[in-house]
């Protein structure tokens, strides 16, 4: 490699490394704004979480943003939703709850508290996230009649610096396939 190819090569890195670090500055300030104004926006306006549409229904969705229950018998299955300009990490899982039942859902994969991506937690079952960054862990509420810390299926904070619950996608099963309809941001 020629000097001024090592050169080129350390400049990218240096500047990608420069946009990250500022890209990670700035998402809290954004998220703050956004929160402060998310009741312009309608549902869900109390845990200030944005409403974006990804299929009006079942039938109006790309074959390819679903998830047939048998793979996610398998564990969570990871997804990249595009919605126009927009890419939601999405995180599809199976919850088994406590009356024995398995409940399909679908998580947004970013960390509430600085906006970092979510490892899963749980094996066959969803059960939780936790983030690399700062330590967050997120667990799911699998009582029908609700938990201590949140509502039944919701992703509440068990620990670390995140105040925040996860936020959810709102799914429909159609013919054996999870689709998502509306993802809370």
């Amino acid at each position: 490699m020629t000097d001024e190819k090592k050169r080129e090569t350390i400049k990218f890195f240096i500047g990608a490394s420069t946009a990250l670090g500022i890209g990670m500055l700035a998402t809290p300030l954004v998220a703050s704004l956004v929160g402060n104004r998310a009741a312009i926006f309608g549902e869900e306006s109390t845990s200030g979480a944005i409403p974006v549409e990804i299929c009006k229904s079942p039938e109006a969705c790309p074959r390819e943003f679903g998830v047939s229950l048998d793979e996610l018998r398998g564990g969570p299955v990871f997804k990249l939703i595009k919605v126009n300009s927009m890419a939601i990490p999405a995180v599809f899982g199976l919850v088994r709850a406590t009356d024995g039942r398995e409940y399909p859902t679908a998580y947004v994969a970013i960390c509430t508290h600085f906006g970092c991506p979510l490892n899963v937690s749980g094996g066959k079952y969803l059960t939780g996230f936790f983030c690399p960054c700062h330590g967050s862990v997120f667990a799911i509420c699998n009582n029908p009649a609700g938990c201590d810390r949140g509502r039944f299926l919701e992703m509440y904070v068990q620990g670390g610096p995140a105040v925040r619950s996860l936020r959810s996608i709102k799914v429909e099963v159609k013919d054996g396939v999870v689709y998502p309809l509306t993802a809370y941001i």
